[in-house]
């Protein structure tokens, strides 16, 4: 038995090291980047042509109902991904934290009173909330973006 003894503390041992942390399992700063590249590259593709042919106003608040959707659906694949550890972990939440502020916060909002003021017919409301959404201020997320090297979504 004393001779088993040293073998399975290395046994357990080594068990416990395969099995126990989960530090392995963050992404590189690359990875986050390239998969933030992918979610930002999709969301810009399906949303290129999203006003194309929408003539009354009824297709036009139709158009920004689609633009708010992909925006939603975006901003949530953004916050699901895994962090990266360390510095570049801290650089992808600020990423996220000021995307969602630029987007959920300040974007979807103004849009949602764009489409409302489109529906209304009221021109003066339609264009308070297009200078609204003008003047949201994408330095945070794009700084950051760039910082990472997702630079597709440095550029949106």
């Amino acid at each position: 038995m004393t001779r088993l003894a040293p073998i399975l503390l290395c046994v357990l041992a080594t068990g416990l090291v395969s099995c126990g942390g989960d530090d392995d399992d963050a992404p590189s700063r690359q990875e986050f980047a390239d998969k933030a590249n992918e979610i930002c590259r999709e969301a810009s593709q399906s949303l290129e042509n999203v006003g194309d042919n929408a003539d009354s106003p009824d297709e036009i608040a139709d158009a920004v109902d689609r633009v708010i959707e992909k925006s939603r659906d975006a901003m949530d694949d953004l916050s699901n991904l895994e962090r990266p550890e360390g510095d570049a972990g801290e650089t992808a939440q600020e990423f996220i934290d000021a995307t969602r502020s630029e987007i959920q916060d300040k974007g979807i909002p103004a849009l949602e009173d764009l489409r409302d003021a489109i529906k209304k017919g009221d021109q003066q409301a339609a264009q308070e909330a297009a200078q609204r959404l003008q003047g949201i201020s994408t330095e945070g997320s794009q700084k950051a973006a760039s910082k990472l090297g997702a630079d597709e979504c440095a550029e949106n």
